[in-house]
């Protein structure tokens, strides 16, 4: 599986885990669709720290693990993770192409266009 973290994003992810006193050894950081799955602008992502499970997949970027689970990953494949912070906004931005295609950002299946 193909994962892209920018080197911004890599360091802020670095930072925050090495902040958390009660992170344990063998966790990682868990990218996900989130519950409620897509809306009008296509499917929502979320991260956080979590124990790996058999079916995830693993990947390293640098020094940091990531999982993703199987029914995430297909929407995930080739998405890139980012560190946006300028007037507008701060935090991260998961940029995944597979996830338009599959269901969003084409009009809205909430009973509009």
């Amino acid at each position: 599986m193909n994962l892209t973290v920018t080197d911004v994003a890599q360091q802020r992810l670095s930072s925050l885990i090495g902040e958390r006193a009660e992170v344990t050894e063998g966790q990682a950081i868990r990218v996900f669709m989130a519950q409620g799955g897509c809306g009008c602008s296509g499917p929502q992502f979320g991260m956080g720290l979590d124990t790996a499970d058999a079916a995830d997949n693993v990947i390293e970027v640098g020094a940091l693990k990531f999982l993703v689970d199987e029914q995430s990953a297909p929407l995930l494949e080739g998405a890139s993770i980012d560190y946006i912070e300028d007037v507008m906004q701060q935090g991260f931005a998961i940029e995944a192409p597979n996830a338009q295609a599959a269901g969003g950002g084409s009009g809205c299946a909430c009973g509009g266009h």
